[in-house]
């Protein structure tokens, strides 16, 4: 009996070594996967945040010109409205003096009578 419980001790040892040594390679496998994961999402992930914020930033330039062409059709049609009430002003004033120049021609026709 004393040899069975030798070699069963020796077995017992056998495996547990065979389980020890599984174990740190399977831990070695694990964490080479997880070192392998980790470096692709640090060298993609900024990338693709990348992309992402160009995509943004080009979204956000082109409602800026956008907002641009807006202002200055808004404005060109201020500035024309301004134009436009500008030769009626000067119209109207020069109809005025047109008037003034009449009545001053018959008050020096009248004064040179």
């Amino acid at each position: 009996m004393n040899n069975n419980n030798i070699e069963n001790i020796g077995n017992n040892n056998n495996s547990s070594k065979i389980r020890k040594i599984l174990f740190n390679e399977i831990s070695l496998i694990a964490g080479i996967c997880a070192l392998v994961v980790s470096i692709t999402l640090f060298i993609v992930g900024p990338d693709t945040q990348l992309k992402s914020d160009i995509d943004l930033i080009r979204k956000d330039i082109s409602q800026i010109n956008k907002d641009i062409e807006k202002i200055s059709t808004n404005e060109l049609v201020h500035i024309q409205d301004a134009i436009d009430k500008n030769s009626e002003k000067v119209d109207e004033n020069s109809n005025k003096i047109n008037e003034i120049c009449i009545k001053l021609e018959r008050i020096l026709t009248l004064l040179g009578e």
